[in-house]
């Protein structure tokens, strides 16, 4: 039997709203599962319902893209009640959901795709660099291949600023 400061169907909506609370942008049902299971008291199932009966009484909306996030009126109930969560929990939540925004923040900033050529020449692969403001970036590059393709977009996720670098300083020297 799991031992966790979460107990109740209760608490665990409490929880759901305390973590949606936090999240910078709509999250999806793997990223917030996994926050959300982060107290041993608490299992899939329950999460689930209390998910479920949130989204019911209009305290969190899932979005067309299946993203779900907290409406005005779960932020001020979980605003109401996010003490009642025991502190290890709150600490436990915000240290992970500050690393999801992190990540979900990188993953709006660099982006790569690799697409078939209309005139059946190749595939492009297209590099996005953006920061907190506006594009830094925006790089199409011909392929041989999808395979080559994807391996271009990989390695840009790598270390897009230094490939942001050394193009700069190549092309300014």
């Amino acid at each position: 039997m799991s031992i966790g400061f979460i107990k109740t169907p209760l608490e665990v909506m409490e929880l759901l709203l305390y973590i949606l609370a936090r999240l910078d942008v709509p999250v999806s049902m793997p990223d917030l599962t996994d926050i959300a299971l982060c107290d041993e008291g608490v299992n899939y199932f329950e999460f689930a319902e209390a998910l479920s009966k949130l989204e019911e009484t209009g305290h969190v909306q899932t979005n067309a893209e299946g993203l779900i996030s907290i409406t005005p009126k779960g932020r001020s109930n979980g605003k109401a009640t996010e003490e009642e969560l025991p502190y290890s929990v709150r600490v436990r939540c915000d240290r992970n959901a500050d690393a999801l925004n992190r990540r979900l923040l990188r993953a709006r900033q660099v982006r790569a795709s690799v697409t078939p050529r209309a005139d059946g020449s190749g595939y492009s692969a297209r590099l996005i660099l953006d920061d907190d403001q506006s594009n830094l970036m925006t790089l199409e590059l011909l392929t041989p291949d999808r395979a080559t393709g994807e391996q271009i977009c990989r390695r840009f996720q790598e270390s897009p600023e230094a490939i942001y670098n050394l193009l700069l300083s190549h092309l300014v020297e």
